[in-house]
């Protein structure tokens, strides 16, 4: 008994034909894609930004005929071309092409509905998120392609080398690695401070209503509304309005007006070769009244010159 078989060649050869009469009249000869939903290329000529096609473009297609369009009729001009296959683009992602620039534009075989699928160059691009934005770069191993072993690209491993940006409602936090679990800086916004991290928090800046900080190793400035104080180690230097504190601003003494007291001691020498001892002789000024006399023009000359023990590096104020 000879059994039959279907002879499954002749059994595509029909389906195929069946599916080119089903088809004939909706497909283009030669790019066989369906009738309306074609891709077209050009360049934008207008964007609307009032009126009823406001929020549209209108594209200019590249088009090469024998006949010469008019200003009353324009060869390949689609207008009104929505920028996303939703009709209200206003939130969520929304691409603004530049003008000029060249796009692409599919059409919705049912509506007949244009809008643009590529641009080749953008003005505007907004995301408009309800919860959260997730900006991501990492550096993965290369895939060998003469390797039969090696990882395919979508599992190739990850060497710690990223940048991320994640803006939610109320922060943007940003991230660098520049090595795998190391050199990491850190940016943060929200709406009470704004603080940086450099390379694993060796150097900090935070930044709030109420003060600045700024802090590397050892050293560390801090800006309030009405007190800057800077420290390096044990010291520190203390400004507060009227006053200057160096050093600590606990167990402080005044510090001297370096002119006043070349004048006072100036005028205390003065006085003191003035002074005379009763002897049997009469009156006598001091034995060593010329070295007093040396000395206070010792001290006026380092007060006209701000030599000495007076100098311009370290200025206090009356």
């Amino acid at each position: 008994m000879n059994s039959k078989r279907p002879d499954l060649s002749c059994n595509q050869t029909i389906r195929e034909a069946i599916q080119k009469i089903a088809l004939r009249g909706i497909v283009h000869q030669g790019s066989n894609s369906l009738k309306g939903t074609e891709k077209i290329t050009g360049y934008v000529a207008k964007i609307h930004k009032d009126g009823d096609l406001a929020g549209t473009i209108d594209v200019q297609e590249y088009v090469q005929l024998a006949v010469d369009e008019t200003e009353e009729t324009k060869m390949g001009y689609h207008e009104g071309v929505l920028l996303s296959a939703i009709q209200d683009n206003s939130k969520g992602l929304v691409i603004i092409p530049k003008m000029y620039s060249e796009v692409v534009v599919s059409k919705d075989s049912i509506t007949g509905t244009e809008y643009v699928s590529m641009f080749s160059h953008v003005d505007v691009i907004q995301l408009d998120s309800h919860d959260t934005i997730t900006i991501e770069v990492k550096e993965r191993e290369e895939f060998d392609q003469s390797d039969e072993n090696s990882p395919d690209v979508d599992e190739l491993e990850e060497t710690g080398v990223m940048s991320q940006t994640v803006y939610t409602k109320d922060s943007i936090k940003t991230e660098v690695h520049k090595e795998k679990d190391s050199h990491v800086t850190v940016q943060e916004i929200n709406g009470e401070s704004y603080s940086v991290n450099v390379d694993d928090q060796q150097t900090t800046l935070e930044i709030t209503k109420d003060s600045v900080h700024v802090k590397r190793d050892s050293s560390e400035s801090t800006i309030s509304k009405d007190k800057i104080e800077d420290k390096v180690g044990n010291s520190s230097v203390t400004v507060e309005n009227g006053c200057v504190s160096l050093g600590s601003t606990s167990g402080t003494d005044n510090a001297v007006l370096g002119t006043e007291l070349a004048t006072i001691l100036s005028d205390l020498l003065q006085y003191i070769g003035q002074v005379m001892t009763t002897t049997m002789m009469g009156p006598q000024p001091p034995v060593n009244v010329a070295s007093f006399i040396a000395l206070k023009a010792k001290i006026d000359a380092f007060k006209s010159t701000q030599s000495g023990f007076l100098t311009k590096k370290v200025m206090i104020q009356k």
